[in-house]
């Protein structure tokens, strides 16, 4: 049988996909609210900062730089950018084991 190339994955690859995505999201969307300077009062805020936190925990203190703005940048960019990696991963992996 010929290999096609086909934009159909199995359910689990597409969900796992998003939920890293949504990760990735919400580590960069706590990012923005950093950079902003938004109230920390604000519930939203709050919650969105406790969210990126506890998926971040591996990366939050990895560099010690001495502007507050440019190590969230660092610390939670990088967790941004490893949780999209995985996600691409295993959309990648998905892809593989299921057209081959």
């Amino acid at each position: 049988m010929p290999y096609s190339a086909s934009r159909h994955n199995p359910w689990i690859v597409h969900i796992i996909t998003i939920i890293f995505g949504l990760i990735a999201l919400i580590i960069l969307l706590h990012l923005a609210f950093v950079l902003l300077e938004a109230n920390q009062g604000n519930p939203l805020v709050n919650f969105i900062a406790d969210l990126a936190n506890w998926f971040s925990w591996l990366f939050r203190d990895m560099f010690t730089i001495d502007d507050p703005k440019v190590r969230a940048v660092v610390n939670y960019g990088l967790a941004a950018l490893v949780y999209l990696a995985i996600g691409g991963a295993i959309g990648g992996l998905g892809r593989r084991r299921w057209h081959d």
